[in-house]
């Protein structure tokens, strides 16, 4: 096990990023140690599509200026007409959408920490395991250099009309999986935090907005017969909208207004309120409001019922599994149906944020454990 050492001058700051199909995730710690996290829409608007609405300051948003083409993103972005979503499979990390979204978050992360134009940073991010060995990872790693051959990247953004410069020095693309188990294995420095998973056979149940893949991690790697589900959470928001719009078949609702009276709902559970929940959308205050309790469940049914038809093909035996990792923002919905088929499964408390804060981790490792060497 390392013993800790001052940070090294190679990196002078390291970044994680899940740029996710339904929520764009950050971690990172600010200069005085404090911790940096960011969660926001995946998706970004043209200025000209907001209208007046900025300059009456009613919504959170920033403006990003990237080649000469303005971009906002924020808080409210979800209320912007011609919101473009980074949302897609097989090549969305080739997508202009994909790219710009990278740029703009990094801009945001600089600006709040207070990033200066000669800092050297770090980029880590992940891919399911499926990717992991795929042309995916380069073009991936593209993205947030700013060119192909893997060069130091160096971009200017103006944000708010100020000078944003900063250099990406190394992008570390790594699989969800893995570092969803490293992020408990590491502390937030980097160094060893846990040991016992050095020895530990680990299942990571991973569900997100489009996919939902099953991995099984043993002594810190990645064991082959990995399966990935083309179901997730955005399956679930369908079988909602399709219940919203037997009332009212002309109106559109997003996914991030349902993620919203579902997260409300949540809390509500979690402060320890004990009622029966019913998750009603109201289209407007005039219009009646819609139950759509059992569309969400028949929904989070359906796609249960396709996870687990994939754990019971790829892992035909769990007594050797030390411990079974169920994550994701919508775990909990899922936790039910897979105790079904495998008992004591555990929902980390960070579920949401688990392969952000892998990401992290593993950065602090490469920088100033793995880089820097023993004392």
């Amino acid at each position: 096990m390392a013993t800790r050492k001052k940070k090294n001058n190679e990196y002078d700051k390291v970044i994680g990023i899940d740029l996710g199909n339904g929520l764009i995730k950050v971690r990172s710690i600010s200069d005085d140690g404090e911790p940096y996290r960011l969660n926001l829409p995946s998706g970004f608007s043209y200025l000209k599509d907001v209208g007046d609405a900025l300059n009456n300051s009613t919504l959170d948003l920033d403006v990003y200026e990237i080649d000469g083409v303005e971009y906002v993103w924020g808080e409210d972005i979800t209320k912007v007409s011609n919101f473009k979503s980074t949302y897609g499979h097989e090549n969305r990390y080739k997508t202009e959408a994909y790219k710009i979204m990278a740029k703009i978050v990094m801009a945001r992360v600089v600006r709040d920490l207070e990033i200066g134009p000669y800092d050297r940073l770090m980029i880590v991010t992940g891919v399911p395991s499926n990717e992991t060995e795929s042309e995916r990872v380069d073009d991936i790693a593209s993205a947030f250099y700013g060119s192909h051959d893997g060069n130091i990247g160096l971009h200017k953004v103006l944000v708010n009309e100020e000078d944003c410069v900063f250099k990406v020095v190394h992008v570390e693309v790594t699989g969800q999986a893995l570092a969803t188990v490293l992020g408990r294995y590491l502390g937030e420095d980097g160094y060893v935090e846990n040991e016992e998973y050095e020895d530990m056979k680990v299942a990571v149940i991973d569900i997100g907005a489009g996919t939902s893949d099953i991995d099984i991690v043993k002594s810190l790697r990645r064991l082959n017969g990995y399966d990935s589900v083309p179901k997730g959470f955005r399956d679930v928001y369908e079988s909602i909208r399709d219940c919203i719009q037997s009332s009212y078949p002309s109106h559109k609702v997003t996914d991030y207004e349902l993620l919203e009276i579902l997260e409300d709902k949540s809390r509500m559970l979690r402060d320890g309120n004990t009622e029966e929940i019913q998750y009603i959308y109201k289209p407007s205050k005039r219009k009646e409001g819609v139950d759509f309790t059992k569309s969400l469940y028949d929904g989070v049914n359906e796609v249960a019922m396709d996870i687990q038809q994939a754990i019971m093909s790829k892992w035909k035996d769990h007594t050797d599994l030390d411990e079974v990792l169920l994550v994701g923002g919508s775990a909990e919905f899922f936790s039910e149906h897979l105790e079904e088929i495998i008992d004591g499964i555990t929902i980390p408390k960070n579920n949401g944020e688990s392969d952000v804060e892998g990401y992290f981790r593993v950065g602090m490792y490469i920088a100033y454990v793995l880089k820097g060497g023993d004392e």
